[in-house]
């Protein structure tokens, strides 16, 4: 009895390794398949938005008081926790992701700009082809365009009025609006962006 046990025990341990190994590669198959297809969602949508760059860089050059430098930031993509994680870390360190404090520093992070960098992160769900997608590439943008442009602001939260402006009225061209798409109101916005010493 105790024989037939043992052997019992051996055939499901054998099943289960087989079973586990078999498991893993599939597991590790669907894996590299998401990647894959991670890498090639990434690669279509910040090829959008480099071809998106130059028409955004005219439209806010000849609607706002930026200079209309061509350079280029670099486009990278992230998870929100990840993006969350470096806006925190970013707030202990005062090194200059742009986003305010106060009431717009407490919504999900969106996007960031790092100014060292010159860098901006999109979350990985951006794809590009909404004006709401669209818009949050025309804030970073303002971001860019101040940090390359060496524009100087009274504080750093000054720096955020002129990108939630100007991503208001990149939606409004298509009949949305940033309290709509974002739950952000200009009242909010010119509250929170001004230099309170």
């Amino acid at each position: 009895m105790f024989k037939q046990f043992l052997m019992v025990a051996a055939i499901a341990s054998l099943t289960l390794a087989t079973s586990s190994k078999a498991d893993c590669e599939y597991a590790l198959e669907r894996s590299a398949a998401a990647g894959s297809r991670s890498v090639s969602l990434h690669s279509d949508a910040a090829q959008l938005a480099e071809a998106l760059l130059d028409d955004i860089v005219i439209w806010l050059s000849s609607n706002f008081d930026l200079p209309a430098i061509k350079q280029r930031p670099v486009i990278e993509f992230a998870s929100k926790m990840e993006l969350a994680r470096l806006r925190a870390r970013d707030r202990t360190s005062s090194q200059g992701f742009m986003e305010s404090d106060g009431q717009l520093a407490q919504r999900e992070v969106v996007a960031l700009y790092d100014n060292e960098t010159r860098t901006i992160l999109l979350p990985d769900d951006w794809g590009g082809t909404s004006p709401t997608d669209q818009s949050v590439l025309v804030h970073e943008m303002v971001h860019h365009l101040q940090n390359v442009g060496r524009l100087k602001f009274v504080c750093p939260q000054a720096r955020e009025k002129l990108a939630y402006l100007a991503q208001d009225k990149w939606l409004e061209r298509f009949g949305l609006s940033l309290e709509n798409e974002f739950d952000v109101d200009m009242f909010t916005v010119l509250i929170t962006s001004a230099c309170m010493y």
